[in-house]
């Protein structure tokens, strides 16, 4: 999948579906009563990482202000004091961030020493300093174990904002020592509305159906030719359920469209069948790809029938999304044997 055309430099927090959380930090940054470290978890594409830079900004910000956001007055960075216009993480000296390396799966132990370094400084600005950890969740070993005694010794002035996909695979001994704050999935009309403001109302649905109601995921495949991959991809398993095409050549469609977006492709191609299985509801028509499925899974008036296709689809959904966290993993894994597993299964899922 190309990379979007659309920068996520062009936002900043929060965004429509990050009011809670906002709202919760300012009333503590404001009353003095921030916690030492919060762990920011929530799915990709929610804008986790931008609402932390944008935060660490406004802390810093001599001269705050208010905008609107969906109807409501938020309190964020002026974008013109001396603060402000040194930027964010890696311009302004009191605000870091860690990442994993380019040519690393992990976050390493001497990032974290860097990181304890930086959290005994003086301040330069004598305000907060702020750390943010990206992808938490793939700190090593050594590094969660530096990190624990970070956070065991807490600074007043300083702040630590570590962001997760998958807060589950943190120590559990760094999750107890943070403020868990959740982002959720918005609603599709908060979605929906903000999608149209930036894009028009090309595709809108279909692509917050593609990412699974995740904004800036739908953002990064409106950038790209998703559309013309997920056609072919969606039509090429349907060929295989219909004997026109082999595993392998459905196999060949997924370098270029990428193993993570075949995935999430999958994904929410199954719940569909799931839901048209039980229902016998078409939830769109604009997929030529479903038809012959449609007719493949024409509800039986037979509920035992119907209900047993519809748990195998369960099952095979529940086995993508199992997959799906293996390509997330830090534990190096084969993309292409995963893949060679999922489609086999899917050769193998009788549907009628």
């Amino acid at each position: 999948m190309n990379e979007s055309t659309f920068s996520t430099n062009s936002f900043s927090a929060p965004l429509p579906w990050q009011l809670d959380q906002w709202s919760q930090l300012s009333r503590a940054f404001a009353a003095g009563q921030m916690a030492h470290a919060y762990l920011l978890a929530g799915s990709e594409g929610l804008g986790k990482s931008l609402f932390a830079e944008s935060f660490a900004r406004t802390m810093l910000c001599l001269k705050p202000t208010t905008k609107e956001v969906a109807g409501k007055e938020v309190r964020v960075s002026c974008g013109e004091c001396a603060n402000c216009q040194k930027g964010g993480a890696g311009n302004h000296p009191d605000i870091v961030q860690i990442e994993v390396e380019e040519g690393s799966k992990n976050i390493k132990i001497d990032q974290i020493r860097w990181l304890s370094e930086f959290v005994i400084r003086s301040s330069h600005s004598g305000a907060a300093k702020v750390a943010i950890i990206q992808d938490a969740h793939l700190l090593n070993g050594n590094a969660a174990n530096a990190l624990l005694k970070t956070l065991e010794e807490p600074n007043k002035q300083t702040h630590l904002l570590l962001v997760s996909d998958h807060p589950g695979r943190l120590v559990a001994t760094v999750r107890s020592r943070c403020q868990k704050l959740n982002f959720q999935t918005p609603k599709a009309s908060v979605a929906k509305d903000w999608l149209e403001a930036i894009l028009g109302g090309s595709n809108i649905e279909a692509l917050l159906e593609a990412s699974e109601m995740r904004p800036l995921t739908a953002l990064r495949l409106a950038g790209g030719d998703w559309m013309e991959g997920r056609a072919q991809f969606l039509q090429g398993i349907c060929d295989m359920k219909l004997g026109k095409k082999s595993t392998q050549q459905a196999l060949a469609l997924t370098p270029k469209i990428g193993e993570s977006d075949v995935l999430l492709h999958l994904s929410a191609f199954l719940s569909k069948l799931i839901k048209y299985c039980l229902t016998g509801s078409e939830l769109r028509d604009d997929d030529p790809a479903f038809e012959g499925l449609y007719t493949l899974l024409k509800p039986s008036n037979d509920k035992q029938i119907t209900q047993s296709i519809a748990s195998s689809l369960a099952l095979f959904y529940s086995e993508v999304e199992l997959a799906r966290k293996q390509l997330a993993s830090a534990s190096n894994p084969n993309p292409q044997l995963i893949m060679e597993s999922i489609l086999w299964r899917w050769s193998q899922l009788e549907l009628s």
